[in-house]
């Protein structure tokens, strides 16, 4: 298990349903970011909260933290459908995502992006328990909505749809956005190809796009190997943030 930096600023916390992930930010001597990561894979429920006790422990004195939860079922929709109602926001998400028991929703507004869009998603009251109970302080951070927001930057230099893959051994985080405007957000399970082409093909289908009209930017466990695979499909394939690859999903929860 690593600890990170010495003295650092901000903390970064997620989780994805089998493994604990943290990164600690500090600025380096010319004043740069500089980062460190670490994780740990929890085996029993109870490990949950004592890797969050133990981060508290070495954290104690950082300035903001922030966490997430990764591959969380959701649906984006225009923020003047929801106005702040949560019944109506549950009927969308129920509508999108046919669940099988109910679930304990949250809502994250990205009045940052220009169309200003709502992102509702089910929520882990285990993991929000866990890391509130030790950072009272911190706050909870929607992991799509902030792959979402990366996208819409990305897409508004490119006349292609963009779209974020965040892939784990538990899954898959997936958005799109075309010209600044965010297109579509999802979530799949076991991180499999096909699950991931069939969520992307959908975003693609959308705007009546093919293949060639698509950049797929891929971050997360195992983003290389993924990225051959996506190679057979779409001709713009590219890994983001290089030898920290597999963290750039938590990193983006601090942009």
């Amino acid at each position: 298990m690593e600890t990170g930096a010495t003295n650092p600023s901000q903390l970064l916390l997620r989780w994805d349903g089998s493994v604990v992930q943290w990164g600690s930010m500090h600025e380096g001597g010319d004043g740069s970011k500089v980062w460190s990561y670490g994780s740990r894979e929890i085996r029993r429920p109870s490990m949950l909260s004592e890797v969050v006790q133990f981060l508290q422990s070495r954290f104690k004195n950082v300035g903001q933290i922030l966490f997430s939860r990764s591959f969380l079922s959701a649906t984006m929709i225009p923020s003047i459908v929801v106005e702040s109602n949560l019944e109506v926001a549950k009927n969308w998400y129920k509508l999108h995502n046919a669940p099988n028991e109910e679930v304990a929703l949250r809502i994250q507004y990205l009045d940052s992006i220009d169309t200003q869009p709502v992102i509702i998603e089910s929520g882990d009251l285990a993991w929000e328990e866990a890391v509130t109970k030790s950072f009272p302080q911190a706050l909870r951070v929607s992991q799509q909505a902030a792959l979402l927001k990366a996208a819409v930057v990305s897409s508004r230099n490119t006349n292609k749809l963009v779209v974020y893959v965040d892939t784990g051994s538990k899954g898959a985080d997936i958005v799109a956005a075309k010209g600044g405007v965010p297109t579509y957000v999802g979530a799949t399970g076991s991180g499999l190809t096909d699950n991931m082409l069939y969520n992307i093909v959908n975003a693609m289908h959308r705007d009546g796009l093919k293949p060639g009209d698509v950049r797929v930017q891929l971050m997360g466990k195992g983003a290389s190997d993924l990225a051959l695979s996506m190679n057979r499909f779409f001709e713009e394939v590219e890994v983001l943030g290089g030898d920290d690859s597999a963290m750039h999903g938590l990193k983006l929860i601090s942009e």
